[in-house]
Formats: C-alpha cells, structure tokens, sequence
C-alpha cells in the first residue's frame, strides 16, 4: 500500500506538501497540487482516515513534539511525567495524543507546522522554550491552537500556560542550604538556552543575594540535564580548593547522580563535607545512598492542565487562553544534613 512518502517521492515534493494538497490548503499552487494528484493516482493513494476526518474538521488528536536533543532525555523523569499528564487527560476526554519527534529545536517548529498541515491534530502542546527558536511564534503565525508548558517567550506574552515558578522554587532552595550553614553554593544548570535553566539561575542569584552570600562564576556551571553532564561540573566547579562549593544545587537528579559519583571519586563525603540538592523528585532519588534530597516540580499536573486547556478550546472553539502556575515542593532525605 502507497503511503505518503511515497506520493511525496514520486511528486518530488515534501510530505507537508501532499498532506496540504489533500487538506484543501489554498496555498498550494495549481501545477504542484496537480502533481501531487496525478502522483497519488499513479500509486493507487488513498487518503487515509487522518484526511477523511476533514469532513467534520476535527480529529479528536492534539500532538505534542519531543525534542530529542540530549542522550538523557528519555532517561530524566521528566519525560515520563510529560506524558502520563497529558494522556490521562487525553483519554479521559475522547483524545488521542500525537507524539512526534525531531533531531534538535530548530526542527521542533517545523515537525509541529506538518501535523497540523496534513491535519493530524487539532492542536498542539509545546514543550520546548529554548530562547533562541520561535516555535510559539511559528505556531501562532498559522493560528494554531496551543498550549505552552513554560512561560512564554516576552513577545508571545498572551499565549497560554502552564508552568512551576522556577525562579521562586530554586530561590527557596538556596535559602534552605544557606540555613544549613553553606555559604558557598553551586547552581549546575541544564541547558543555558533553554528559558527554564535561566530562570533557575536567577533564582539562584536572588537566593544567594537574599541570604547576603557572595556568588563566584566559577560555581555556575551547565551539565545539559545529563549524568555526565554533572560529573565533569565537578571538576569545573573545584579547580580552587580554598573556594570549592560545600553545597550543589543540581537542575535535574541526573545531573545530581553524576555530581554524587564525581564527589564520591575524589573522596568527598556527601552530606557531611558536600551538601547535594536534585530536582524532578526521580525513582531513583529515593534509592541512592545516601538518598537525594530533590525538588519536586509537579510536572505530571502541569502537563495535565496543559492538555485541559487545549481540549476546552478546541471543543469551544476558540482560541486557547489562560496561564497557571504550580508548586513546587522540596523532598528532604539524606544528602543534606539535618
């Protein structure tokens, strides 16, 4: 049976294009669409129940675009919370979830732009908040319907969300280390482009200022939420031994883990000499030696009033609107001293 690339390859068009051709796109020009049909006929194409559903104009899917960008993303614990807060909602309500993939940000927008082309999905929850790509703008451009999980990007200020206050949360953080009598505190952050990782760092900076302690750029460091990631900021972070960090305040438990196997390595004793925080409240967490103290940001609720969101504005038919913010709560064990 002929699929859609198939016509695409025999057209020498994109997929989105024959998807657009049998979507009525107005924007396909005559002697393309010609193509695309005097292909699909060659091939015995028939449009499958994705494009038939154009009859009622809904397909009771909303999608979603993972951004593959690092080898731990599947391994973080936040990907596993994504997706059960946005199925539970899904199923609850008659949807199905689209989950599409893509080599890195800059795809992410173009690989959402060709479900909703070919009609694959009323709408689409975006994950994805790198500073420097403009899939929220991209999206709203073609009048999508969607919902952020993050805050949006300054000149998207009116697209909806959901989101932690990540800012607040890590600011409390640093002030519950500086209570335990740390003064020198090291921020290891994920990706620097991604807006979550800047604002966990102002948060940090606010945290310090607020318990009067200095900050040296050599305690900011980045692991790209991945073990190992974590495992080389230690060196980074201890080239000075007299103004090494007593405490590490870690933007995922993977990077966490790789912080306590790099302190472990170098004989460092974590909670007594090195205080050790995480965040995402992993599996995991609970069952290292000694067990991690990690921040739990509710990801699952989030992506769960993420999905709300969108549904209720696909079947009123309107356009998406509302912000939330949820709490964030820190689960202390055993790598900080009581």
């Amino acid at each position: 049976m002929s699929t859609i690339r198939d016509v695409a390859a025999r057209a020498e068009v994109h997929p989105s294009t024959v998807s657009r051709v049998f979507s009525g796109n107005a924007q396909i020009s005559d002697a393309t669409r010609q193509r695309v049909l005097l292909a699909a006929q060659a091939l015995n194409f028939q449009p499958n129940a994705i494009a038939r559903s154009l009859s009622v104009r809904r397909t009771k899917t909303i999608g979603v675009i993972v951004p593959h960008v690092f080898d731990g993303y599947f391994a973080d614990s936040f990907f596993p919370q994504l997706m059960a807060g946005l199925l539970e909602v899904s199923y609850a309500r008659g949807y199905r979830l689209l989950v599409g993939g893509c080599n890195g940000y800059q795809d992410e927008h173009v690989q959402a732009l060709d479900i909703l082309a070919s009609r694959q999905a009323d709408g689409i929850v975006v994950t994805s908040s790198r500073l420097d790509v403009d899939t929220v703008g991209a999206l709203q451009r073609h009048k999508t319907p969607l919902v952020l999980i993050g805050h949006p990007p300054a000149q998207h200020a009116d697209v909806a969300w959901v989101d932690a206050d990540n800012c607040a949360a890590t600011r409390r953080v640093i002030g519950y280390l500086a209570g335990k009598g740390h003064r020198r505190i090291a921020y290891v952050g994920g990706d620097p482009d991604s807006s979550v990782v800047k604002e966990r760092l102002e948060g940090y900076r606010a945290g310090m200022a607020a318990a009067g302690l200095p900050v040296s750029e050599e305690w900011i460091d980045y692991g790209y939420f991945a073990e190992d990631g974590g495992y080389q900021a230690v060196e980074r972070t201890r080239r000075s031994a007299s103004a090494a960090p007593t405490a590490y305040y870690a933007a995922n438990d993977l990077m966490a883990i790789g912080i306590l196997r790099g302190l472990r390595e170098r004989g460092i004793d974590v909670p007594r000499q090195v205080a050790l925080v995480g965040t995402n409240d992993s599996p995991e967490a609970a069952h290292l030696t000694p067990g991690l103290t990690s921040l739990r940001v509710p990801y699952r609720a989030i992506a769960a009033a993420a999905a709300t969101l969108l549904i209720d504005a696909i079947e009123a038919g309107r356009r998406p609107a509302g912000q939330a913010l949820l709490e964030s709560c820190l689960i202390e064990r055993e790598s900080v001293e009581s």
